[in-house]
């Protein structure tokens, strides 16, 4: 870590600090150019090529810094002559040290104590694109980039109010990896904030990059197979959060966005859900109820019923299990086990090859894997029909980092259920249930009853209309309880009149 040193009046001083800090001679990217100003001091600006607008710093700094102007104050100071809209004046050695790594220039003068810092970001940066990981039909199509200030200018162009507000924050001792703040003053609980500021500043590390990272250092439980918090990429459903009275944390070389406080409410909504009318979003929620059981108890449950409760299956279906099993050599459990550990593989070969052929081998490989373990008598069809039918409902959950959390609950309802039957199954709920209700996210309860009762958009079966969401969530305690009034669509006349 660069050990805080005061700027020196002595330019040949400052100047034999900042090459010693980054290693000038050695490394061929660091940029050092004395000069001479027009009005006859010494100076040196400092910056790092591929870094920092080379162009911007040639005519916006250094020719009117070289260049006397006609009528100009004598001897005028830095800051009056540069011609960048963003500059800023430190005294310490590793304020500079810091704005030249971000992209930045740093002007030292002789005779001044102090350092000037011109902002003249200029490295590539990947332009915005359609999101790849929340996909939606019906909303807008932009996601983030790994530039944070092209993600905050995201969520600026739709929450257009003065009291939207973007703290940043350093993190990493090597890295310093840059982190924003984004919260709708007014609306955010104060203290929600506040707990979101503290851990954001007290992370310890040298190397801290991107959002992951950062999650994993500020997540309430992280030994919790559950999330606590939620990623997205879409800077509308993060502008929905914030408009909520939630809180963003955007990372510098992260695509994805963090938001707190969740429930587990959030977690199951899907990004569209805002931009859908309330039988289209209600029904796909009742959907994803459907596909979290699946995912999670639907393996278990037909373990323990074949094994254990074979008198509650129907005779004529019961006959055909058994039929089907007559010529298989391996017991269920390890059927299903050799299933589940089949589609994972290919879920895995599918993430992991390029896109073009990514959904061939995915599609392709379960099918011919699954007809032909069928057909060798490897497996029964009943058991391939409840393996797929639990993949799929693990793909239908939104979001990433629960749906994770589901496979790894699922092997769980497995053992349960091939070792105890329905009562397993109990075991298993209860389990779940007492965890997901000790969990918090950032003091907020996860899965309290309010908390399940009221989603961001209404109860978690049933998507009320977006005219009658009039409060935002009471478990975030906002500043500004109302959302919408009592009579948002004020041009219907029944609701003028009040009938």
């Amino acid at each position: 870590m660069i050990q805080s040193k005061t700027v020196s009046k002595s330019l040949t001083d400052n100047l034999e600090t900042m090459k010693s800090i980054f290693h000038a001679g050695v490394n061929v990217d660091i940029v050092f150019r004395e000069f001479t100003s027009f009005w006859g001091t010494r100076c040196f600006l400092v910056y790092l090529d591929g870094m920092a607008d080379q162009k911007a710093i040639a005519d916006f700094i250094m020719r009117p810094l070289m260049v006397a102007r006609q009528g100009g104050i004598q001897p005028p100071s830095i800051p009056e002559v540069v011609q960048m809209s963003s500059t800023k004046t430190g005294k310490e050695i590793d304020e500079a040290t810091t704005a030249v790594l971000l992209g930045d220039t740093a002007i030292f003068e002789e005779g001044s104590d102090t350092v000037v810092v011109c902002e003249t970001k200029g490295f590539e940066r990947r332009s915005v694109s359609e999101p790849t990981a929340e996909v939606v039909v019906k909303g807008p199509q932009e996601s983030f980039t790994e530039s944070i200030r092209t993600n905050i200018t995201l969520i600026r162009r739709i929450i257009k109010t003065h009291q939207l507000v973007t703290e940043f924050i350093t993190v990493g001792d090597i890295n310093k990896n840059l982190c924003a703040i984004v919260y709708v003053d007014g609306i955010v609980n104060k203290d929600i904030l506040e707990e979101v500021r503290r851990r954001l500043e007290n992370i310890k590390g040298d190397f801290i990059m991107g959002s992951g990272m950062v999650e994993q250092m500020i997540e309430d439980r992280p030994f919790s197979l559950f999330p606590s918090v939620l990623s997205s990429e879409r800077p509308d459903r993060v502008a929905g959060c914030l408009a909520s009275g939630r809180v963003a944390v955007v990372c510098d070389g992260s695509p994805f966005v963090i938001v707190v406080p969740v429930s587990i409410s959030v977690l199951l909504d899907s990004p569209e859900g805002v931009s859908a009318r309330w039988p289209n979003g209600t029904f796909p929620r009742i959907i994803r109820m459907f596909a979290l059981f699946c995912t999670t108890m639907l393996s278990g449950a037909y373990l323990a019923l074949i094994i254990f409760h074979r008198e509650m299956i129907p005779t004529q279906l019961l006959s055909a299990i058994v039929a089907a099993e007559a010529n298989v050599p391996f017991p269920s459990w390890l059927e299903v086990l050799m299933m589940e550990l089949a589609f994972e593989l290919v879920r895995e070969a599918g993430l992991r090859t390029p896109n073009a052929l990514g959904g061939a081998i995915g599609i392709v490989g379960a099918l011919i894997l699954g007809q032909s373990a069928v057909e060798a008598n490897l497996v029964s069809p009943v058991t391939l029909i409840v393996v797929a039918l639990s993949g799929l409902g693990n793909t239908a959950l939104p979001e990433y980092d629960l749906a994770f959390a589901m496979r790894i609950v699922k092997l769980m309802f497995i053992f349960l259920g091939t070792m105890l039957g329905f009562l397993g199954i109990a075991l298993g709920l209860i389990l779940v249930s007492a965890i997901l209700s000790n969990q918090r996210s950032f003091g907020v309860p996860m899965s309290s009853l309010q908390t399940l009762k009221w989603g961001t958009g209404g109860p978690v079966f049933f998507q009320r209309p977006l005219w009658r969401q009039h409060s935002r969530p009471r478990e975030l305690q906002p500043q500004k309880t109302a959302q919408y009034p009592e009579q948002a669509r004020r041009w219907d006349r029944k609701h003028k009149e009040g009938e």
